[in-house]
């Protein structure tokens, strides 16, 4: 999210600067990305249709989705290996029937996905993979346990995910924020608000709050979006960023001042009370070299529903991650316990 769907704002806010998308280079790290002087005529905004927005964004986002399905390997390989080393079905039977007996939601949730991918396979995994599902680790995790071969669970999740998810949020991003398509989408709740007021008799404002929702999300995208430091200094002579240049990058913030201050603070150095491009250079990514307006504020905050709903993810995947480990320790003890038994029976039959 903090690198992809900001990339798709700028793109199509690109478009609608240029009015033209003929020319208009969309790649991530491309060094003329974005760039007006490279866009050709008809500059009337005749081009800037969604299916062109959506041919310049579906390419990186469908490698942005393939590259979550590989993220999605490691938990399916390591609960395959730790089923490959001496469970049995059995074994596997008599944890599912303990989970069904217990009404905790890690348990629930445990049998529900198991079920789920045995009972429908490929095409489970698939619809799984084929929407924002913040379990998908369950999902991998099951499809190891149940010992599902590797290209059918690989394919259906990189089909789920690179192909289907992505462009359906490509589809409803670059609806949200181009200006043409989501006036569009206005003229659709002006419908259904007055049909809402024809009943209720009240009138909900549901455009209103829709577009400043969307003012809202675009204000928080633009703070995510990323570009090379050098872009902080393209239109100031002396190359440096003082507090109220600083302050003016974040003028659509409500705390402008305070994070202006924060931002100061942090990247200020050598203490000359301005920024220079080797300083903001040291808030740069490692993986892209480049920095955002939210990466420089030291002090951004981060939705708390956020914080709790990856925690309960966390702890999910540790559970389940326990829960492995528990059934390989059984498995090996139960490996000990058959050689133990059957070295005495040995000793039995010598001594008869």
């Amino acid at each position: 999210m903090m690198f992809l769907f900001p990339h798709v704002l700028q793109v199509v806010s690109a478009a609608e600067s240029c009015h033209t998308t003929n020319g208009l280079i969309a790649w991530y790290q491309h060094p003329c990305k974005l760039d007006c002087s490279t866009t050709t005529a008809p500059f009337d905004d005749s081009t800037v249709t969604f299916w062109n927005l959506w041919m310049k964004v579906t390419v990186p986002c469908m490698l942005w989705g393939f590259g979550t399905a590989v993220g999605e390997l490691p938990p399916y390989l390591v609960s395959k290996a730790a089923r490959m080393s001496g469970s049995t079905d059995e074994e596997f039977a008599k944890e599912m029937e303990e989970a069904k007996s217990k009404t905790d939601v890690f348990n629930r949730m445990k049998l529900w996905t198991v079920n789920f991918t045995e009972k429908h396979g490929f095409l489970g995994i698939f619809l799984l993979a084929s929407w924002p599902n913040a379990a998908f680790d369950m999902c991998g995790m099951c499809c190891g346990y149940l010992l599902m071969p590797f290209w059918t669970f690989f394919i259906a999740t990189a089909l789920g995910k690179g192909v289907v998810k992505v462009n359906g949020q490509a589809v409803v991003f670059v609806n949200l924020f181009g200006s043409t398509a989501f006036q569009v989408m206005l003229t659709g709740f002006d419908y259904l608000n007055g049909l809402v007021e024809a009943v209720s008799g009240q009138n909900f404002q549901i455009s209103v709050k829709v577009a400043a929702l969307r003012a809202k999300l675009l204000a928080k995208f633009k703070q995510q979006s990323r570009f090379a430091p050098e872009h902080l200094f393209s239109r100031d002579d002396d190359k440096r960023l003082v507090l109220e240049e600083v302050l003016h990058l974040y003028h659509t913030e409500d705390k402008a001042h305070e994070i202006a201050d924060r931002v100061m603070e942090a990247w200020d150095k050598n203490g000359d009370k301005a920024l220079e491009l080797c300083e903001i250079e040291l808030a740069a990514s490692r993986t892209d070299g480049k920095v955002s307006l939210s990466s420089l504020d030291p002090g951004a905050p981060t939705s708390f529903l956020k914080v709790c709903w990856e925690l309960f993810i966390v702890c999910l995947i540790l559970y389940f991650v326990v829960s492995i480990m528990n059934q390989m320790a059984q498995s090996k003890q139960a490996e000990y316990d058959e050689a133990k038994v059957e070295e005495l029976r040995r000793k039995g039959d010598k001594k008869k």
